[in-house]
């Protein structure tokens, strides 16, 4: 399936599979979880879904939805981030609108979850309301990096995460890349990887990732993937890229 809005290919899975309410997606630094949440979002609007994304990142504000929540609402989502006051800050703001996000009974509400412990806590105030409206919590998981490298690590986030939250993790999303350098052969030892922990840890991985430099390889690793492919594409930017949000002189001001 073609994604409306990118191009991007997107797996007829995503369509056919009932959905909770609320997607809440975490995952340890580098692990990529907002570009998967950017790139599921854009999965459920090509799937005719009304899609709103909440911003609840306390951990890193700098690396997050708000920075391209702009271009996002021209799109036609709604994107809750904190109020304009403390959008930029790193204090643990979060927007009220996401409660009613959860009352709401149109669209898909997908939410950016701070990529550790203390990330829970954003998401402990709306645990009632999430486990009343139906969620999943979803954890990204990049093998390359050495705190999810293993089964232990992974179930040590997932700990940490399920004890302040107050809601359990619910699957696995497996986002293996060590950047533009990613090799075929690094990616299908990550599929394994990620898959083998989530047997070990009764979880199941919903997808493996395929960054955009590879995903004219995507059939290919298919064959040999233990789990379902998406290719991704790409939409944060780094700081040392053109087109980074601090990167023009005076871009910063306009955000704040």
């Amino acid at each position: 399936m073609n994604d409306l809005f990118t191009g991007a290919r997107i797996p007829a899975s995503l369509c056919e599979k009932e959905w909770p309410k609320a997607i809440a997606v975490t995952g340890a630094l580098g692990s990529g979880k907002t570009e998967w949440v950017l790139n599921m979002a854009l999965g459920f609007r090509a799937c005719g879904e009304e899609v709103t994304i909440a911003d609840v990142d306390i951990i890193n504000p700098y690396f997050c939805v708000r920075q391209v929540a702009e271009t996002l609402r021209a799109e036609g989502f709604r994107i809750l981030t904190p109020h304009e006051s403390t959008r930029w800050s790193d204090m643990p703001v979060i927007s009220p609108e996401v409660g009613w996000a959860l009352r709401s009974g149109n669209g898909r509400l997908l939410v950016d979850v701070g990529g550790d412990a203390a990330g829970g806590k954003a998401l402990k105030q709306f645990s009632l309301q999430m486990k009343e409206s139906g969620y999943l919590l979803i954890l990204v998981v990049n093998p390359f990096r050495p705190a999810t490298r293993e089964s232990s690590g992974i179930m040590e986030l997932i700990k940490g995460m399920e004890k302040i939250s107050e809601l359990k993790v619910g699957a696995l999303v497996a986002n293996p890349h060590l950047m533009d350098q990613t090799t075929e052969e690094e990616l299908l030892w990550g599929y394994r990887r990620v898959f083998g922990s989530g047997r070990e840890l009764g979880l199941n991985v919903l997808y493996g990732t395929v960054p955009p430099h590879l995903s004219q390889a995507t059939d290919r690793l298919q064959e040999e993937s233990p789990v379902c492919l998406w290719p991704m594409t790409r939409h944060m930017m780094l700081p040392w890229e053109e087109g980074y949000m601090w990167t023009k002189a005076g871009d910063r001001s306009t955000k704040e």
